[in-house]
């Protein structure tokens, strides 16, 4: 069984995030259909558009860019004419905040509204998307991995922190793993070097190194 997943992007004249998607669909359940790209003046052909899908056989509906707050950010207020039965935006976390999920009440197709940002829209699918297809296919609860941090690392408290980083054993067997510099949403380099997500938690800011 494969997931139908529908991908329209909303990031001006830009797209970026779905060569990554898309590649991911090789590793995953799921069956990609790039939407194309929606201009900051393309409100209502994305209703439209989200109509349509409602009477097909998408399951998941995703898009990228156009969910914060500003003028041209149309993703939540256009999500929020249908009738829901799930709805959030904006989590304490990093990169990603500003994510958005919704569930069609009619027939529980969801919507992603992932931010445009190449990392934080990266973080979103795999923190958010990922795990919802996982369980909507009945697999098993993914397990985390712990490991030992080559280098320190400081993030600000009330946020959860996604960090680029890179897995590597010692002969012993010991998991180590490095925080790599760039961490900034904009920036892919330290993201094709990375190797792992690692997952800093909220109510602490200081990560040591050793620990």
């Amino acid at each position: 069984m494969k997931l139908q997943t529908k991908i329209i992007f909303q990031i001006g004249r830009l797209e970026t995030n779905s060569h990554y998607i898309k590649n991911l669909n090789e590793n995953f359940l799921f069956h990609f259909e790039n939407g194309g790209i929606l201009k900051d003046n393309h409100k209502n052909i994305f209703k439209s558009k989200i109509k349509k899908i409602l009477n097909n056989k998408t399951d998941i509906i995703i898009t990228s860019g156009a969910v914060s707050a500003g003028k041209y950010d149309y993703i939540p207020s256009v999500v929020k004419t249908f009738k829901l039965s799930d709805y959030f935006k904006s989590v304490a976390i990093r990169p990603g905040k500003p994510i958005l999920f919704a569930k069609i009440k009619s027939n529980q197709k969801a919507i992603f509204g992932l931010p445009g940002n190449p990392m934080s829209s990266a973080a979103c699918f795999r923190f958010f998307v990922i795990p919802y297809i996982a369980n909507t296919l009945g697999l098993s609860t993914e397990r985390p991995i712990r490991g030992i941090l080559k280098n320190s690392f400081i993030k600000k408290k009330k946020f959860t922190r996604f960090a680029k980083s890179k897995l590597s054993t010692t002969k012993d067997g010991k998991i180590e793993i490095e925080i790599l510099k760039g961490q900034e949403s904009f920036r892919v380099k330290s993201f094709i070097k990375s190797n792992i997500w690692a997952l800093l938690p909220a109510g602490k800011s200081k990560f040591k190194k050793g620990r």
